[in-house]
């Protein structure tokens, strides 16, 4: 099981298995939910680079995936991913989710457009935000009802008002120290179909990130996905040039239709 577009970065999304395309959109939520963190720790600093180490780790069905990876990003320019295991290859986006895949196995690319990298139907792709300490729920959509005090907790009741957002009755966010560690998404019959942690703070520079972000989604027949995040080594200053930052795919790259597939 690969979570990259397909084996040879084709991208054949039409004929990818539904397991597959599950892996993928988590991976575009995380890298998506980075882009907002670096876009919001660099909005004062002109020029301002980053780097992090991801580590993702994720079992569903009773299959184990890990993928590794280095995020750079530079203020004003794209966000640079490099995947090191279990294959290499790299991926850049921006905030239009523009994005181009490049196999240095087969020097070849890929271009195409998904809406799942801007989308914020995850919770945690909002973690980074203006509202950053509701999740960015009013963004997406829903209305603080209650707030309530449990000890050194703050836990905080949403309820959605957009039309599409009626599949979910409520959404619980939990705060300690006006830091979200506990997010749950409820279903119309009350039942947690996603529920998030977020765990291991690091204080950066205007922000602070939790270095640790763990996931569990409920199927509709009991199945359930559990991705954890872990970032390492996350600089903002005080790191040797990259050229990764810069990185741009060579121009002898053979191009790959995304959508079509190989005989």
């Amino acid at each position: 099981m690969l979570a990259t577009p397909s084996s040879s970065c084709g991208c054949k999304l039409h004929n990818m298995p539904k397991e597959k395309k599950i892996v993928l959109r988590g991976l575009f939520s995380s890298l998506f939910c980075f882009l907002l963190f670096v876009l919001f720790v660099t909005s004062g600093y002109a020029q301002q680079r980053i780097t992090a180490d991801v580590t993702t780790r994720q079992v569903m069905k009773n299959k184990s995936l890990r993928v590794e990876r280095q995020l750079f990003y530079t203020a004003g320019g794209n966000l640079v991913i490099h995947y090191t295991y279990p294959q290499e290859y790299y991926l850049t986006t921006n905030g239009l989710g523009e994005v181009t895949v490049y196999s240095p196995k087969n020097n070849e690319v890929t271009m195409f457009r998904d809406n799942t990298v801007s989308s914020q139907s995850e919770t945690m792709i909002s973690f980074i935000s203006p509202d950053h300490a509701n999740l960015g729920l009013r963004q997406m959509g829903f209305v603080q009802k209650k707030s309530e005090k449990e000890g050194k907790r703050i836990v905080k009741t949403f309820i959605p008002t957009l039309k599409e957002d009626k599949i979910y009755s409520k959404v619980v966010v939990v705060s300690e120290q006006g830091e979200p560690i506990y997010c749950a998404f409820y279903d119309k019959n009350n039942n947690i179909v996603r529920k998030t942690y977020y765990a291991e703070y690091v204080r950066l520079p205007m922000v602070s990130f939790p270095t640790r972000i763990t996931q569990i989604s409920y199927g509709n027949v009991g199945d359930s996905i559990v991705r954890q995040e872990v970032y390492k080594n996350i600089k903002t200053s005080g790191f040797a040039s990259s050229e990764m930052f810069d990185f741009k795919v060579p121009a002898n790259a053979k191009r790959v239709n995304p959508f079509e597939s190989k005989k």
